[in-house]
């Protein structure tokens, strides 16, 4: 056991020797929005460019692991998310009357796999993996919603594509689907609801 320990060490030491580490950091916004059935999705999709305080900011740093055109990203992203229940939900869900609002600030730690695509200037690339979003104090609430009908924490798996440029900016854009039932209040059925977003980043390499 301690030989296959320390031939594990070994093989990690010397990834991470040929391995090219790059730090940044991150701007950009996100647009969220929740998916569920449960509140008539179809007509929610009807109203989604005119829903309130669903639009919001992110920022953070971001480390990329690189082997050649295969790589690791992680990130720590300070993000404003939220979620809208216009009138047309009136009734529809526990607590709710008339336009509802949620916006809550989050602390995204976020781990993907990149693959790039070596280009002289303009290098594409595509990333997957998976956002945990882990509420950072007491949510705004605008509109008559029981917060308590609704456990904030999230679990989503990520999507991107995008460019870098020049080695020193990546602009990249990202959906997240959300995995785990945000709501938690009584139904009258299975349905689950679904925090999802899209995201559009500006990354600058700093080292």
């Amino acid at each position: 056991m301690k030989k296959m320990l320390m031939v594990l060490m070994c093989v990690l030491l010397a990834s991470a020797a040929y391995a090219q580490f790059d730090l940044g950091i991150k701007l950009g916004a996100n647009y969220s929005y929740i998916q569920s059935e449960e509140f008539d999705y179809e007509i929610y999709l009807e109203q989604f460019s005119d829903l309130a305080n669903i639009t919001g900011f992110v920022g953070g740093a971001f480390a990329v692991m690189g082997f050649g055109s295969l790589g690791i990203q992680a990130e720590a992203l300070f993000s404003v998310e939220g979620l809208s229940l216009p009138d047309a939900f009136e009734g529809d869900i526990e607590g709710a009357t008339g336009d509802a609002t949620i916006q809550t600030n989050y602390l995204n730690a976020v781990l993907m796999a990149r693959y790039n695509i070596d280009l002289s200037i303009v290098k594409p690339f595509i990333t997957a993996g998976v956002n945990v979003g882990i509420p950072l104090g007491e949510s705004v609430i605008e509109g008559e919603i029981d917060i308590e009908n609704f456990d904030l924490t999230k679990l989503g798996l990520a999507f991107g594509a995008g460019i870098q440029l020049f080695d020193m900016v990546d602009v990249e854009i990202r959906y997240v689907q959300g995995i785990t039932d945000i709501y938690t209040g009584e139904t009258d059925d299975t349905e689950s609801t679904f925090a999802n977003l899209i995201r559009l980043s500006l990354g600058l390499y700093i080292f």
